[in-house]
């Protein structure tokens, strides 16, 4: 799960690429070719920097954004105490996980995403900057799935009146009934076991990377918070 937040952040604070002339005297670079998903990802990223996060939600895929949201309610089921879990609700504007659960997927993403923003703030000023001199250019796109599933990588340049930044963003994009969106969750791992003894197995979150640590729990501090009840 918190693999998957990994890639919602960088989803989120993502961007994409600026043109710039190649002197004569280089040889250029093969043009990239043109798919309909581009314009899709140039909106979104150009809405996500500029923090508009509501309207950003209607060119997301709802699977993704229900995937994230399922992760999130369990993390804070998962929460060692009491403040963590009133932290993690109140984030999302609720005020219990039995709320938090109810929410819709869209619901929960732009109430996330607000709460970002509230931590992270911009100032007006900046973001009216950044609207004035984001310029993009797609880098690379690659097909999946049969033309299913497209990742494009693009670059943004902007400012931001204190800073020029540059930056690199791979979004995933998914065809929904002939309408392109984009996949919050598009990098991040898949791991699916392999068939054992005891039975074939549903995918899994799980970073075959990283430890897992160990298969018993050590006991808890007198602060963890109580268990549920059943």
């Amino acid at each position: 799960m918190t693999t998957r937040f990994r890639f919602l952040v960088s989803a989120l604070l993502g961007a994409a690429a600026l043109s710039v002339a190649v002197p004569c005297a280089l040889a250029q670079a093969p043009a990239v070719p043109s798919h309909p998903a581009v314009k899709v990802v140039n909106d979104y990223l150009g809405m996500i920097l500029t923090r508009q996060w509501k309207k950003s939600a209607d060119i997301v895929d709802e699977a993704s954004m229900r995937t994230l949201k399922d992760d999130y309610v369990g993390r804070i089921k998962q929460s060692r105490t009491m403040d963590d879990e009133e932290s993690m609700v109140r984030r999302v504007g609720k005020s219990t996980v039995e709320e938090v659960d109810k929410m819709s997927p869209r619901e929960w993403y732009s109430a996330y995403n607000d709460g970002l923003r509230q931590k992270y703030q911009v100032e007006d000023d900046k973001l009216a900057e950044i609207r004035k001199t984001i310029s993009l250019k797609t880098l690379s796109i690659a097909e999946d799935e049969g033309g299913k599933l497209v990742h494009i990588l693009v670059k943004a340049t902007y400012s931001t009146g204190d800073a020029h930044v540059e930056r690199l963003d791979l979004t995933t994009l998914r065809n929904n009934g002939g309408k392109w969106q984009v996949v919050l969750d598009g990098q991040a791992p898949k791991i699916t076991p392999l068939k054992s003894d005891a039975g074939p197995a549903g995918p899994s979150s799980v970073d075959p990377v990283k430890p897992t640590g160990p298969k018993t729990a050590p006991k808890p501090p007198a602060t963890t918070k109580p268990k549920r009840p059943a």
